[in-house]
């Protein structure tokens, strides 16, 4: 599991296909040394037949799989950058509030952002919420319960704050849960037996030059490791090679410098 998360995809990916094709085609050397070519061209056109149906269901389930966590991985994204533009938002409003409640609500605000990149990015999930953060989060409710409300103009902007603290909270707990969803055991149960299943029919053919039915065996079982292994770094947003990265917040932080400037 550490190869299949490791910073380097590259390297992640070579163990997982280069190990895919040594583990078939050794087997593929094994089946041609104890059956005879001929014994095997003899269902050459059943085994056609067959890998023909159990290609095209197979592709249609690997490639809906790609697609659904592709989908998820952008979705968790886009829940990372609401989060990220509400905190934004959040601390550029507070420049109207008097001085005392500007300082505590961009203090509670800016400390949640280094919380989130410095503790909380990237460490194992179990399926509970992440309390951690919890006396951080009151620190900004609080840092809002003390601000001078006497003027007109800054109840219509504390309005506006409310309303992004609870999209703020919203995209917070969006991405936890995101963090918990995985594919499950039955689906991956279909991708790994459709896979073997289908590199294991290569083995039914009886080509004369066992290296043009290495090169094919190869290439059949590379590429569909290849493919399972992005399915499981697309599946594993927060883990592993592909992860996200908490760009975002950091960009964040830049912002909340510049605009401490002003």
């Amino acid at each position: 599991m550490s190869l299949l998360e490791s910073p380097s995809w590259i390297l992640s990916a070579v163990f997982v296909v280069g190990s895919s094709i040594l583990l078939c085609v050794a087997v593929l050397l094994l089946v041609r040394r104890w059956i005879p070519v001929h014994d095997l061209k003899a269902h050459h056109d059943v085994a056609g037949f067959t890998l023909g149906i159990i290609g095209v269901l197979y592709s249609v389930i690997l490639g809906f799989t790609v697609v659904n966590v592709q989908g998820k991985s952008n979705q968790v994204a886009q829940t990372v950058h609401t989060e990220a533009i509400c905190l934004a938002d959040l601390y550029r409003q507070a420049a109207i509030f008097d001085p005392a409640g500007r300082a505590a609500v961009r203090a509670s605000l800016r400390a949640y952002v280094q919380y989130v990149i410095q503790k909380e990015w990237g460490r194992a999930k179990s399926r509970t919420i992440d309390l951690g953060t919890q006396e951080i989060m009151a620190q900004i409710w609080n840092s809002y319960y003390t601000i001078d409300l006497s003027d007109e103009k800054i109840k219509i902007w504390y309005q506006q704050a409310a309303s992004k603290l609870d999209d703020f909270l919203n995209a917070r707990i969006a991405r936890q849960f995101s963090s918990w969803e995985r594919l499950g055991a039955m689906m991956w149960t279909i991708l790994i037996s459709g896979a073997l299943i289908t590199v294991c029919f290569m083995y039914f053919f009886g080509l004369e030059r066992l290296r043009t039915h290495i090169i094919m065996t190869a290439l059949v079982a590379g590429y569909i490791s290849f493919m399972l292994y992005l399915v499981y770094s697309l599946d594993n947003v927060f883990r592993g090679p592909d992860k996200i990265q908490p760009v975002a917040y950091e960009q964040v932080i830049q912002l909340f410098n510049e605009w401490d400037k002003n």
